[in-house]
């Protein structure tokens, strides 16, 4: 199991990657600021590779979304948007053809790319973990709580 997470310490922007996170137990330090942070493993976590709560900030609202980055899928979207567009002017075929290589791109990443499990509190991101049942998709409500 990896875990990342931005470092609580106020005045440090650094992210902290450890891996494994089942024989941890020791606080992690961070390598920007050198504060060490304590990190509680659970006994879900170290043996059955799953997370029930968050090792940072210790809270069990945690929810699993796909592990790709925002900013790529905001990339995409105005890129073939704007290809889209200018082909409208050209060809209206043409530029369906383009959404259509959108929507057939993105189908292709949702398939290829995995998930990791994320908390609402703190961000901190999961990855190579088993998927916990009693987590699920993205809740605005949870997260407006933090």
């Amino acid at each position: 199991m990896q875990i990342r997470y931005h470092c609580p310490n106020d005045t440090c922007v650094a992210i902290i990657e450890y891996e494994p996170l089942e024989g941890l137990t020791d606080p992690i330090e961070c390598p920007r600021c050198h504060q060490r942070h304590p990190v509680r493993v659970s006994e879900d976590m170290r043996h059955n590779n799953r997370v029930d709560q968050c090792a940072v900030c210790y809270r069990n609202e945690l929810f699993v979304r796909k592990d790709f980055p925002q900013w790529l899928g905001v990339l995409i979207v105005v890129v073939f948007g704007l290809v889209a567009l200018y082909f409208f002017r050209v060809s209206v075929i043409k530029a369906w053809f383009v959404l259509i290589a959108a929507v057939l791109i993105d189908l292709v990443i949702y398939q290829v790319v995995g998930k990791v499990t994320s908390c609402y509190a703190c961000r901190a991101e999961y990855r190579k973990c088993s998927l916990n049942p009693d987590h699920e998709g993205f809740d605005l409500a949870t997260s407006e709580k933090y």
